[in-house]
């Protein structure tokens, strides 16, 4: 498998992308293309086509969470779609893959909708919303994770996080949104889904930026005893919390344009 980091918060040195607060992935084998969350605007568009990716040969997307930075951009591949068949262009059909909840307003503190900035139901054009609890396998060796289970406490309020998970020959990848209910609670129910125990990487946003430092060494304290191979924090995670889980487990770079191949 093939992951390619469409757009994230950090353009990279001399990368010629894009970035923005979002994050987008686009993950390849030799017969299929899947879009892991759609940034927050058509930034991914631009950078797949300054890579020569072809994002009309997409056929299932998965979205991790419904906020607007991971989902408000497929209004504009709605839109891409829409032009194309106006224009004649046949399309693949596609999938979109998420919690039943991910489409839901969501309020922030501000009383602001940060969530799906537009009506869900027009998706349905274009493409089959399978929106479910359950984990689904979307290849032999990739799983969506459905709904994930609350095994340490953590305050988010929503329930419509999910994740990915890539069953390579030398373990577990596991690709994640932004981590609300906590990156704890993702990788022990993806070792119970995948019966899988051995994490070979995890890459995508950990939201740590409100946590206090006991709570981030907390967390590093768990990935050390994981003995992840690879550690790709992204997106929302800030420098204080990538110098704290350093001590812990050896943090890697993370950029728009980014590329990992996996077994």
């Amino acid at each position: 498998m093939n992951l390619t980091v469409l757009v994230d918060n950090n353009a990279g040195c001399y990368q010629n992308m894009m970035a923005e607060p979002g994050l987008s992935f686009l993950l390849e084998n030799d017969y299929q293309k899947i879009l892991f969350d759609c940034g927050y605007s058509d930034i991914f568009i631009k950078n797949a086509y300054k890579m020569g990716l072809d994002l009309t040969e997409v056929t299932e997307i998965v979205l991790s969470h419904g906020h607007d930075d991971h989902t408000a951009g497929l209004i504009k591949l709605d839109i891409l779609y829409r032009k194309m068949l106006a224009a004649g262009i046949s399309l693949t059909s596609k999938s979109i893959y998420a919690h039943p909840d991910v489409f839901e307003l969501k309020l922030n503190a501000q009383k602001k909708n940060v969530g799906y900035p537009a009506n869900a139901a027009d998706l349905c054009d274009i493409f089959d919303l399978e929106l479910t609890t359950s984990p689904v396998w979307l290849t032999p060796k990739l799983v969506f994770l459905g709904e994930i289970p609350i095994l340490y406490k953590n305050d988010y309020r929503y329930s419509d996080e999910s994740a990915v998970v890539y069953k390579a020959s030398e373990g577990l990848v596991i690709m994640v949104g932004c981590s609300h209910i906590g990156l704890q609670n993702i990788i022990e129910y993806a070792k119970k889904v995948t019966k899988e125990e051995r994490i070979l990487a995890l890459i995508g946003g950990v939201f740590l930026h409100d946590k206090t430092e006991y709570k981030i060494r907390e967390l590093g304290i768990y990935l050390r005893g994981l003995n992840i191979k690879n550690f790709y924090p992204c997106h929302c995670c800030d420098l204080r919390s990538k110098i704290v889980l350093s001590e812990y487990v050896k943090i890697r770079e993370v950029y728009s344009g980014f590329k990992l191949s996996f077994d």
